[in-house]
C-alpha cells in the first residue's frame, strides 16, 4: 500500500481551512480552538484527502537536500506531462492555443508536479483538483471555435494563500482565522479568470505575511528546493519554491518589503513588483486591515518573463493606465548601481555577480553610474515604523485568538517594533517624512539622469531558515513606491568568499562601479549548486 503523504514528506500537521471573506474587505471569522496542533493536524487530512494516493512518491525519493530536479526525475510524470511542464509560460500557451495540449492534460501535468513539488518542498495550502467542468469547457470552446477563450486560455496559474479565491482558504498563516474560506475571488483572479487561465494549488505564506520566510504554526516551514537547510523567502516563498521546481510557470505573489523579489532571488526565477496602483489587489486577507500608509501591491512570478482588461473600473484607487503593447527603449541607458546599500555589506557572490552584469552593460554600449545610497537608511527606518504603526497590537491579538505564538521570525519583526502605538499626528509625521524622502529621491534620480537602477533584492543568498533579518534592499522601493523587476544572473560558485572579494578601492581603480536600486532592480538569483557558508 502507498505510504499516505504525512509519511512521505514527514511534514508538520497542516492547518483547517477559512471560512468567508469578501473580495473587497476580507471578513475575519475567528476559530474556537484548544491547541494550535489540531488545527494543524485537521488541515493535514484535508490535504491528504486531495491529493490522489498515485500521485504519491516512495521516501527514498525524498531524501536529498536538493530537489529542484525531483519533478522530472521521479516517474510520476510521463514523457508528455514533462514536456508540458518544461517550457516557458509563453511557449507552453502557444501549444494550447494551437491544440498540441488539452486544458485538461495540461492542468492534470501540473497537477502532479504540484504534488511532487509540495511532497519536497511543503509549499502548499490548498490543492485543487483537475479535470473540473470549467477546464472541460475551455477545451469544448477551442473545438468549437477553434481559438482560445483569452490571451491565459488553458494556463495552469498558482496562487499565494492570501489572495482570495472561491472555495479555499485565505488564512494568511493564522491559527485563528483557519476557518476562513473565500467565498469569492479577488479582482487579479477575476481578470485572469476572464483571460483563460486555469487555477490548480494555493501556495504558502508564513504567519502574518510580515517576513522574508515562509514560516507559521498553521502550514510549517517550507524549505528551498535548491538546499532544504535553506528558505526559499518570503512572504511568497511557497510560489517560489513551487515555479522553481516546475510545478508552476506562473503564479501570483504580493509584496510589500521584498515578498516577492526575495523569494523569486532566493529561488533562482522572475518576479514582479509593480507601483501600487499599477494592479488590482482588492480581495486579500491581512492583518492591519485598512492601513494605508504602506500599502502592498500585486504581483507576477514566473519561469519566464510574461494584462488587456481594465481593473481601475472595478476598483478606484487603481491608475487607469492601459497595458502598453508597445515600448519604446532608448538606445543608451544610464543606470545606477550599488553594491552596498551604506548598512549591510552583500555576500561575495551576489557583488560578483552584479559586477558581471555591470561588464555586460557596459560592453552593450550603456553607461553605468555609481548611485548614492545616502537615503537608504532613513527610508528603512521610516518604513519600519509605518509597518507597525499600531505597536503590533493587531498581530498580538490575532496570535491570542488562535491561542498560537509568533514564530521565530515573527517574534523577531515584533521585537523590534515601538513599545507604544502612534498616535494620529504621529502618523501624520511620518507621512509627511516619508514623502519628503520620496520628493528628495525623485530629485537625486532626474539630478543624475539615470533611467533605472541595479541592485541585488537581499544582502544574502538563500538564508539558513529563521536568518533572514535585513530588507533594506528591498524594502526601500516599496516605501518610494517603485516598480522593481527580479531576474537570474548566476550562482554561487566555490571561489566566493570573502577572502577572494576586492576592496572597494579596487573596484573603483578597475572601474567597476556600485548598483544602485530603484525604477528596474537586477537581482542575483540563485539556481545554485553551491551554498555560501558565514
Amino acid at each position: 500500500m502507498a505510504p499516505a503523504l504525512l509519511e512521505v514528506t514527514g511534514l508538520d500537521a497542516e492547518p483547517t481551512l477559512p471560512k468567508t471573506i469578501d473580495t473587497k474587505v476580507p471578513i475575519v471569522k475567528e476559530t474556537a480552538v484548544t491547541t494550535w496542533k489540531e488545527i494543524r493536524n485537521r488541515r493535514r487530512r484535508e490535504i491528504n484527502k486531495k491529493v490522489p494516493r498515485e500521485y504519491l512518491l516512495p521516501p527514498h525519493l525524498l531524501t536529498s537536500r536538493n530537489s529542484s530536479n525531483l519533478i522530472r526525475t521521479s516517474g510520476l510524470l510521463s514523457a508528455r506531462e514533462i514536456d508540458i511542464v518544461s517550457p516557458s509560460a509563453t511557449k507552453l500557451l502557444e501549444k494550447i492555443h494551437s491544440q498540441e495540449f488539452t486544458a485538461v492534460e495540461v492542468t492534470r501535468a501540473f497537477c502532479k508536479s504540484s504534488a511532487v513539488a509540495h511532497q519536497a518542498v511543503r509549499h502548499y495550502t490548498f490543492w485543487i483538483e483537475s479535470n473540473t467542468s470549467d477546464i472541460q469547457e475551455l477545451d469544448q470552446y477551442m473545438r468549437v471555435h477553434k481559438k482560445p477563450k483569452g490571451p491565459l486560455h488553458g494556463l495552469p496559474i498558482s496562487v499565494k494563500e492570501h489572495i482570495c479565491l472561491a472555495g479555499t482558504p485565505s488564512t494568511s498563516g493564522f491559527i485563528a482565522w483557519a476557518d476562513n474560506m473565500s467565498d469569492s475571488d479577488a479582482l487579479i483572479i477575476q481578470v485572469l479568470r476572464k483571460a483563460g487561465a486555469i487555477f490548480h494549488v494555493k501556495t504558502t505564506n508564513p504567519q502574518g505575511l510580515m517576513a522574508l520566510e515562509t514560516s507559521s504554526n498553521l502550514y510549517g516551514t517550507t524549505t528551498n528546493p535548491f538546499n532544504s537547510n535553506l528558505t526559499p523567502g518570503g512572504s511568497s516563498g511557497g510560489e517560489a519554491a513551487l515555479i522553481a521546481m516546475r510545478g508552476s510557470l506562473l503564479g501570483i505573489g504580493t509584496d510589500i518589503g521584498g515578498s516577492i523579489r526575495v523569494p523569486s532571488a532566493f529561488c533562482g526565477i522572475f518576479g514582479l513588483k509593480p507601483s501600487v496602483a499599477g494592479l488590482p489587489h482588492g480581495g486579500l486577507s491581512g492583518a492591519q486591515a485598512g492601513m494605508e500608509n504602506i500599502i502592498g501591491c500585486v504581483g507576477p512570478m514566473a519561469t519566464c518573463v510574461v494584462l488587456a482588461s481594465e481593473p481601475w473600473l472595478q476598483e478606484p484607487s487603481l491608475v487607469e493606465l492601459p497595458w502598453k503593447t508597445e515600448v519604446k527603449t532608448p538606445k543608451h541607458l544610464k543606470i545606477g548601481i550599488i553594491y552596498h546599500d551604506g548598512v549591510v555589506h552583500p555576500h561575495p557572490p551576489i557583488t560578483r555577480c552584479l559586477q558581471q552584469t555591470v561588464h555586460a552593460i557596459e560592453r552593450a554600449g550603456h553607461e553605468v553610474v555609481p548611485w548614492d545610497t545616502s537615503l537608504h537608511r532613513a527610508l528603512v527606518e521610516c518604513i519600519e515604523k509605518l509597518y507597525f504603526l499600531d505597536a503590533g497590537k493587531d498581530f498580538h491579538s490575532v496570535f491570542d485568538k488562535g491561542n498560537e505564538s509568533p514564530t521565530v521570525i515573527m517574534k523577531w519583526v515584533l521585537e523590534r517594533v515601538d513599545t507604544a502605538p502612534a498616535s494620529i499626528t504621529d502618523s501624520w509625521k511620518l507621512n509627511k517624512f516619508r514623502d519628503l524622502l520620496r520628493t528628495s529621491y525623485a530629485a537625486q534620480w532626474n539630478a543624475a539622469g539615470i533611467d533605472a537602477i541595479l541592485c541585488s533584492s537581499n544582502a544574502s543568498v538563500a538564508s539558513v531558515h529563521n536568518e533572514s533579518t535585513y530588507w533594506g534592499y528591498s524594502s526601500v522601493f516599496n516605501i518610494l513606491d517603485l516598480s522593481a523587476a527580479v531576474f537570474p544572473v548566476g550562482k554561487v560558485e566555490a571561489t566566493d568568499s570573502w577572502e577572494n572579494l576586492p576592496t572597494t578601492q579596487d573596484f573603483w581603480e578597475r572601474r567597476i562601479r556600485y548598483i544602485g536600486n530603484a525604477g528596474l532592480m537586477l537581482v542575483e538569483g540563485v539556481r545554485r549548486d553551491t551554498v555560501m557558508r558565514r
